[in-house]
């Protein structure tokens, strides 16, 4: 219950700031109650960026009164951020990538440039070759600047 509340105010917080919440946990234990935000913003999140969110939530989590005592950590998801579902595949088109995929009972890494991304799969350029994924195959994929 006081989580989900809690989660209402981060969701209004990235709403009135511009932010998307790209993940959040919520650790509840009296006086060491932690709260962990990755923001996400089409254009890179800065330090500022997140200062300034972090300020934000904090003034609303206060006003709230929910939680006397907790510990705030705000960031955003990092040069290696995890590609979770299509949209975010088709957002970072023409960035380096790093795909784990199954080939049969093999599971194979590539590493190379995300070209193109349809509703079947992707497709990523190495050095060397081309290379097609399957959505279904792949089983992790992560920015990899």
């Amino acid at each position: 219950m006081v989580k989900d509340e809690i989660q209402k105010i981060i969701n209004k917080t990235a709403e009135e700031t511009g932010y998307t919440v790209y993940e959040s946990s919520i650790y509840l234990k009296g006086e060491n109650s932690k709260i962990t935000v990755k923001i996400d913003s089409l254009k890179p999140v800065s330090h500022g960026d997140c200062e300034q969110f972090s300020a934000h939530l904090s003034s609303n989590l206060d006003g709230s009164r929910i939680l006397p005592n907790y510990f705030l950590e705000i960031s955003s998801p990092g040069l290696d951020r995890k590609l979770r579902n299509i949209d975010e595949l088709i957002r970072f088109v023409d960035s380096p990538v790093k795909i784990v995929y199954a080939d049969g009972d093999i599971n194979r890494v590539v590493q190379g440039r995300l070209v193109a991304v349809s509703e079947t799969g992707i497709e990523v350029e190495t050095e060397k070759k081309k290379v097609l994924i399957r959505h279904d195959d792949i089983i992790h994929a992560n920015l990899d600047y």
